[in-house]
Parts: C-alpha cells; structure tokens; sequence
C-alpha cells in the first residue's frame, strides 16, 4: 500500500460474547447476505471493505471466554475504534462491562470504545440503548443487526468516527 492508503486505513475491532451479533454487523456492513443461521466465529475473521476514502478493517473477535481473554490483548492493539456488542440483555451487558474494563488496559486514550445494544428488535427482557450506556459508562447505539435498512445508521456511526481519527492524524483540521 501507499503511504497516502496506509493514512486512510482505519483497524476496526469488535468482542463481545458470543451470539450477541458481531458477524452480522461484518456482514451488515459489507452488503453479505444477513441470515439468521448462527455459526460461531472461532478464533478471528477479518474482513476489509472500502469506505469512502478509508480502508476499513473489520477484525471479528470470537466471544469464547477461553479465547477473548487468550488472544484479544494482541488484537485489540492498533485499533482505531472498538465495538464492544451486546445482546442488550442484563447478563450480556455485565459481561460487556467487563469486557470494556479489560480492553482499556491495552488501548491508548485516543482509541474510542462505542457500545452496539445489538437485537433491539427482541422484547424479552432487553434493555434499551441509553440503559444499556447508562451501565456500560460508553458511548452506544441500538442496532438490530438483521435489518439491512439498519446500515445506514452504522455507517454513519462509522463516519463520525472516521472525522474524528483524521483530525487526530492531522489528515483534518
């Protein structure tokens, strides 16, 4: 790549335990076809799409503890965003909570953690986006990942971010 390419590439990670939606929103993102068959992700996925100017890389973490507490440190570092997603149900949110505790010990201030209260659409017993930010003490939005008319928001979450990592690289003023 480039050193022009290299400025516009943008490291995007996302945990969360498994089952809360984190390969959905990869493919929610990269116009896969959203299914409702669940196939846990072992290990990593990563998935590169291009956004505007920015090369987006997509780094999908799996949500089994044995293997977000083993391997995550080292692909947390160089992030420029963190999606911590949760089910939006108690349970879930705790743990996400956690998760976001053991993620700042290997990220640098400059690196934002954004909460996705993933499955809004589902009633039973979920909390919506502001409780779910009120516990987490970060950033979030309601998503339901399924919803293909759902990818605008997220690219628009996206977006905002990506303003504020060019400014940070003084691509931006």
């Amino acid at each position: 790549m480039l050193s022009t390419e290299l400025e516009k590439l943008v490291k995007i990670t996302l945990i969360g335990s498994p089952a809360v939606g984190k390969t959905t929103i990869v493919k929610l993102l990269s116009e896969n076809i959203l299914d409702r068959f669940y196939i846990p992700t072992h290990g990593l996925d990563l998935k590169s799409i291009k956004f505007n100017d920015y090369f987006l890389r997509l780094w999908d973490l799996g949500g089994q503890n044995s293997y977000l507490r083993a391997y995550s440190k080292d692909y947390l570092l160089g992030s420029d965003i963190i999606f911590v997603v949760t089910d939006s149900t108690p349970r879930n949110v705790l743990n996400s909570r956690d998760l976001i505790n053991y993620a700042c010990h290997f990220i640098g201030k400059e690196c934002p953690i954004i909460a996705i209260a993933n499955k809004q659409d589902l009633q039973d017993g979920r909390m919506d986006a502001k409780r779910v930010e009120d516990l987490l003490h970060v950033k979030t939005y309601g998503l339901t990942a399924i919803d293909p008319a759902e990818r605008l928001k997220l690219m628009n979450i996206i977006k905002n971010e990506l303003e504020k990592i060019a400014i940070r690289r003084g691509l931006k003023k």
